[in-house]
This record gives structure tokens, C-alpha cells and sequence, in this order.
């Protein structure tokens, strides 16, 4: 059994939406303020950013370009290692291996032991997170070791952008930007500035939002709409969000974010001509009928295939392949001619482009007249017989009639 066989058996199609990360959302030292040579704890909070984000695995076997069975499930971020560092501060315990998922929005406390160094000072050893897939945080984190400087803990903004898979040339997207406060103190005077980077991307709603303030783990919502031009560029078009906001200490703290919109073009079939050879059919005639298709969309469609349901003898599927925009191409069908008669019948065109495979259907009808041409060849003799009578009245009994006169 082919190796292709079991590929389809299991396919992966993820759905667009922010990559998950972890972060340290919180943490909490204790005692705040250590003595020299003490013992002390640091326990940090882990989030995965993530609001939501998950993948449709399609389970079973292709039919058709699509698959029977669909199941959803939540993409978890893999959390390799979790260990403190320090050139200063004496790590007694503080390195966990193997910790394993955690889902979207969840966290997890993990807890180090420490002793404080000889001398008075801010010391800063950092928290190392290793994920699956090479992705690392590094976060400092203060330790008063008996000074009297108090440390201000400050805000953090998590930008969560959702946005669909694709749009076509032309059309409207709508996108939504979440804005959460994953720090440890409140956010102020929050604004987002969003601007396009590409001309043929517009937003229709506002270009500046003014959030105001968010709390320690409150968040906002933002949902904006674009307009595409329809001669948009196929592929990512960036749109940019400029975030700012204010610390309790009066720091103007400034951010910057992207948001991918994926332009895919559509193709869009439709019939351009129909032709029959001959063209009057009558019961028996092999027949050629030959339907051109025209590709309106703005991208290729691949695959193109057409069927028909016309009560008629022969081949009534026809393999078109690829056509591209603004082309077309034959689909031809040879066909046998049944009993005299009009009959509606319905046409079938499948075929594939970037949003997956596409069906549309036209209805159509055919003529078939009677083979029969014993009525013609009577018709034909009646006109020959009246014709002939005709003329002898004309030529023989008037004229002999004009001599006897």
C-alpha cells in the first residue's frame, strides 16, 4: 500500500489564526525583600497567548476532493524546559524538563528555590522557557535583595489578530485585533493607529482607536473592515498597527504589530458557447456537442472537469483541465441521438483553485426531430403532381381551347 495512501488517510489543514507563544504573566517572590543569605522562592506564572487557535484534521479517505470525517482540535504550544539563571543570585532548585502542552489561554505556576547573595543589590536572574519548534523566551525578574527601592512592576500588551484564510480581489475582509494586558500593573492612554502597507488595501472603518486603559489581564476588542482593490496583488498584504500606551511611571511605552491578509484570486467558470454538429439532429445522427467554457475569476482553475445528464447514448463526461483567467477551452462530448423530442438536461462543471473545489451548475436543452422522411418525400410528389397539372392546364387545354375559339 502506498505511503500517499496513508497521507490521505490523516491531512492537517490549519486555520488562520495567531500563532500560540508563552509568556511570564506573572510573578511573585517571597519574601519581596530577601536578606543576605536567605532563602527565598520565585514562582511564575506561564500563559500561552493564544485566544484561540485550531486545526481541522481530516480523517478518512479523499472522495471526490473532499474528505468524509472532520475533526477539530485545539493547538497546544509544547513547553520543553522552564529553568532560572543567574550569575548572582544561588539557584537551589530551578530546572524543570518535560513539562509538557498546555492549550490556548491556559497557564501553569512553576516555582524556584532560591538563596539570596552576600551583598545588598537588584539582582536579575532570568527565566528560560524552551518550546517545541525553536522558540525561546527569555524574561528577567527583579530580586530586592535588603535595599529600599521599591520595584514597579509595569503593563504588557498581547496583540491577538484574527483574520480569515483568504479574499478575493475586490472583495471585503473583516479582522479583529484583541488587545490584552498581560503585565503586571494597568495600561493607560492605550491607541492603536492601523494603517495598510499595500494601496490596494483600504480600511473602511476607523484608522485610529482610542482603547483608553485595560487592568492587569483585562483586554479589548477591535473589529475593523478592509476593502481590496480588484487588482490586488495575490499574496500576503500587510496591514500595520502602531500601539501605544502609558506606565504608571509615565512611560510612553510604543509597540509595533502586523497583520497578514492573504489576496487569493477565484476563479469562476461559466459557459461560453454551445455548439451541435450537425446542427438539426434527428433520431439516429451521431452527434458532436461541443460546450465551451470561460474562466471570469481572477485565478487559474485547475482540474476542470464537465458532465451531463442528456438522455442520450455516449460519452457524457469530459476531462477540460486547467483554464486560466480571461481563457477557455472545449469540453466535447460524443453523443448518439435517441427518440425525436426536447429535452432539458443539466450541466455540471467541477473544478479546483485556492479556496478548494468548486461545483457549478447550468441547465441546457436539446432538440431531436423525427428521422422519418416518408412525410417529405410525399409532400415533395404532391407538389410535383399539382405542378405538373398546372402547367398541362396551362400549356395544353388553354391553348386548344384558344384555337377552337
Amino acid at each position: 500500500m502506498p505511503a500517499s495512501f496513508f497521507f490521505l488517510l490523516l491531512c492537517v489543514v490549519p486555520v488562520h489564526a495567531e500563532s500560540p507563544t508563552v509568556i511570564v504573566a506573572d510573578y511573585v517572590i517571597s519574601p519581596s525583600v530577601l536578606q543576605p543569605g536567605d532563602v527565598g522562592t520565585i514562582t511564575a506564572t506561564i500563559r500561552n497567548t493564544a485566544a484561540s487557535a485550531n486545526i481541522k484534521e481530516n480523517t478518512g479517505i479523499l472522495t471526490g476532493g473532499t474528505f468524509e470525517n472532520t475533526k477539530v482540535t485545539d493547538i497546544g504550544i509544547n513547553i520543553e524546559s522552564v529553568q532560572l539563571e543567574s550569575s548572582d543570585v544561588e539557584v537551589i532548585s530551578g530546572n524543570y524538563k518535560r513539562i509538557g502542552a498546555i492549550g490556548p489561554g491556559q497557564s501553569i505556576s512553576i516555582t524556584f528555590l532560591i538563596r539570596a547573595p552576600a551583598k545588598d543589590g537588584i539582582y536579575f536572574p532570568e527565566i528560560w522557557i524552551d518550546v517545541t519548534g525553536g522558540q525561546s523566551v527569555r524574561q528577567p525578574v527583579p530580586v530586592n535583595v535588603n535595599t529600599q527601592i521599591a520595584l514597579l512592576k509595569k503593563p504588557a500588551l498581547t496583540a491577538i489578530k484574527t483574520v480569515p484564510d483568504g479574499v478575493n480581489p475586490g472583495d471585503d475582509i473583516s479582522a479583529q485585533l484583541v488587545l490584552r494586558n498581560d503585565g503586571l500593573s494597568r495600561a493607560d492612554q492605550i491607541t492603536v493607529n492601523v494603517n495598510s502597507a499595500s494601496p490596494s488595501l483600504t480600511q473602511k472603518t476607523s484608522s485610529t482607536y482610542n482603547v483608553g486603559s485595560l487592568l492587569r489581564g483585562e483586554n479589548a476588542t477591535l473589529n475593523m473592515v478592509f476593502s481590496t482593490d480588484k487588482k490586488a496583488p495575490l499574496g500576503i498584504n500587510r496591514v500595520l498597527f502602531a500601539i501605544s500606551y502609558v506606565s504608571p511611571d509615565g512611560t510612553t511605552i510604543t509597540q509595533s504589530e502586523v497583520l497578514g491578509i492573504h489576496v487569493k484570486g477565484k476563479a469562476k467558470i461559466g459557459i461560453a458557447s454551445v455548439s451541435l454538429d450537425p446542427v438539426r439532429i434527428k433520431k439516429g445522427d451521431p452527434v458532436s456537442l461541443i460546450i465551451r467554457l470561460e474562466n471570469t475569476g481572477t485565478a487559474n482553475a485547475d482540474s476542470v472537469k464537465a458532465s451531463i445528464d442528456i438522455p442520450m447514448s455516449g460519452g457524457k463526461d469530459a476531462y477540460v483541465g486547467k483554464i486560466e483567467p480571461n481563457n477557455d477551452a472545449p469540453a466535447v462530448f460524443a453523443l448518439q441521438a435517441g427518440n425525436p423530442g426536447t429535452y432539458p438536461y443539466t450541466l455540471t462543471m467541477r473544478y479546483e483553485d485556492d479556496y478548494g473545489v468548486q461545483t457549478q451548475t447550468e441547465t441546457l436543452q436539446v432538440t431531436v426531430m423525427d428521422g422519418d422522411s416518408t412525410g417529405l418525400i410525399v409532400a415533395i410528389l404532391l407538389i410535383l403532381i399539382i405542378g405538373g397539372g398546372g402547367g398541362y392546364w396551362y400549356f395544353v387545354v388553354r391553348k386548344k381551347g384558344s384555337s377552337d375559339a
